[in-house]
């Protein structure tokens, strides 16, 4: 389980993604996760796939325009 702490900063992050690139958010924390797999680096891929799961939430739960 994470801590709040951690919960606090994906969704920091989740938020801030989505603000800046929108629509394109999930695209990008996608791209994120496939690059840190192909970096081998497991830790970031973990954080950035949980950052990617809540962009999912954060665009399509989001009340329409």
């Amino acid at each position: 389980m994470q801590n709040p702490k951690e919960k606090g900063e994906i969704m920091r992050h989740a938020m801030r993604l989505v603000k800046s690139k929108g629509d394109g958010a999930i695209d990008h924390g996608n791209k994120m996760v496939e690059r840190m797999q192909e970096e081998g680096d497991e830790e970031d891929q973990i954080f950035w796939n949980k950052i990617a799961r809540q962009v999912e939430l954060l665009v399509f739960e989001a009340p329409p325009d």
